[in-house]
């Protein structure tokens, strides 16, 4: 894995991490904003599935980083973010029946 790949942003891992921070940077501004709610406060309680529904929309900011990595040519960069809205898919799946 060459140096050059982090300087350059195209390296999965970099991809990964912006894929799993955004989002959840996005949801915490969003509750601050329109709400009094904390985000671990909505994920402790499940009764409030209905809000967490809602806020399943901050993962198209991984649709618009895909895209900015994929026209900028960081392919390796894409699929990081693709495979981290994969991991919120599978997070969801598991919050939703196991709980």
């Amino acid at each position: 894995m060459p140096k050059s790949n982090f300087l350059k942003f195209d390296h999965i891992v970099i991809g990964l991490i912006i894929g799993l921070l955004l989002p959840v940077i996005s949801m915490h501004f969003i509750l601050k904003y329109y709400s009094n709610l904390d985000l671990l406060y909505l994920i402790e309680n499940p009764m409030f599935s209905g809000i967490l529904n809602d806020l399943k929309g901050c993962l198209f900011i991984n649709l618009g980083m895909f895209f900015l990595f994929y026209w900028f040519k960081k392919d390796k960069s894409a699929r990081g973010v693709v495979f981290a809205t994969l991991l919120y898919g599978v997070l969801y799946l598991f919050y939703m029946f196991a709980l």
